[in-house]
């Protein structure tokens, strides 16, 4: 069903009943990356909520506000408080995990566990931001030039998801749909407000959050084990699972073991 929160409607999956935990899905994505982990968590006593962030799926973005990660984070604030699940359990993939950390350091009495999946804080220096900037704007221009189609199959063809190219065929086609579903209007959008060049560096508020975090990676997605060794380094409460037979996305390539270990640290 769809939330109104100024002027913006977020489309919000809701399954099962329990203790409830919102999950937010990567570039490219949507509430339809969970599919395969929704059953086993439902099952396991977790209330799962899904939700499209802007630019990516059923959600429809009010262009006229400035999309930013503060203002998505205030946004998912307000569906909290709407759906009265405060404090909640949050996770994240990729650029939902940049989201669900920004969202845990800006409203930390909101959260009560943080899982990240292949996520990371940031960029630490002005020229590694400003440089990541240029690239997303590349990027957006790709997507308005060309359009969607060309570009997924660009952004399939990257390194960081050469794993997923050993998946079953079947698996595949559900990825390339769910990315061929996007705009390229809301692609462009998204990496413009939302890339990883224009957030704010989360490194340094690292050592001020104390609650539970997972950091879950995957064994063959080296770039982003470095990234995550750090994190843990700099929490004052955290594991790292570094995930045999997968890359950057898990919970795609190891779907029931990803729900296995989230399970577990929720409800230990």
């Amino acid at each position: 069903m769809y939330h109104i929160i100024d002027d913006t409607e977020y489309w919000v999956e809701i399954n099962g009943e329990g203790v409830p935990m919102i999950m937010l899905h990567g570039f490219t994505g949507s509430t339809r990356t969970w599919d395969n982990v929704v059953n086993v968590l439902t099952k396991n006593g977790l209330q799962i909520i899904t939700i499209d962030l802007p630019g990516h799926g059923k959600t429809i973005y009010n262009t006229e506000r400035k999309l930013s990660m503060e203002r998505v984070c205030h946004d998912l604030k307000s569906l909290v408080d709407e759906l009265n699940s405060s404090p909640i359990i949050l996770t994240g993939y990729s650029m939902g995990g940049r989201t669900a950390l920004s969202f845990a350091l800006l409203y930390p009495e909101y959260v009560s566990k943080l899982i990240l999946e292949s996520a990371s804080p940031g960029l630490e220096s002005n020229d590694d931001q400003l440089a990541r900037v240029r690239k997303d704007e590349k990027l957006a221009k790709k997507l308005e030039d060309e359009g969607i189609k060309p570009f997924v199959h660009f952004w399939e063809d990257l390194p960081l998801f050469a794993s997923q190219r050993e998946l079953p065929e079947e698996v595949q086609s559900q990825i390339r749909e769910e990315r061929m579903n996007q705009s390229a209007e809301g692609l462009a959008l998204s990496l413009r407000g939302m890339g990883t060049g224009i957030q704010p560096s989360w490194w340094e508020k690292l050592e001020q959050m104390k609650l539970p975090v997972q950091l879950i990676v995957g064994e063959w997605d080296n770039k982003f084990i470095s990234i995550n060794e750090r994190m843990k380094e700099k929490l004052f409460d955290s594991t790292l699972n570094v995930v045999e037979h997968a890359g950057h996305a898990v919970h795609v390539e190891q779907p029931k073991f990803f729900a296995e270990i989230v399970s577990e640290f929720v409800l230990e």
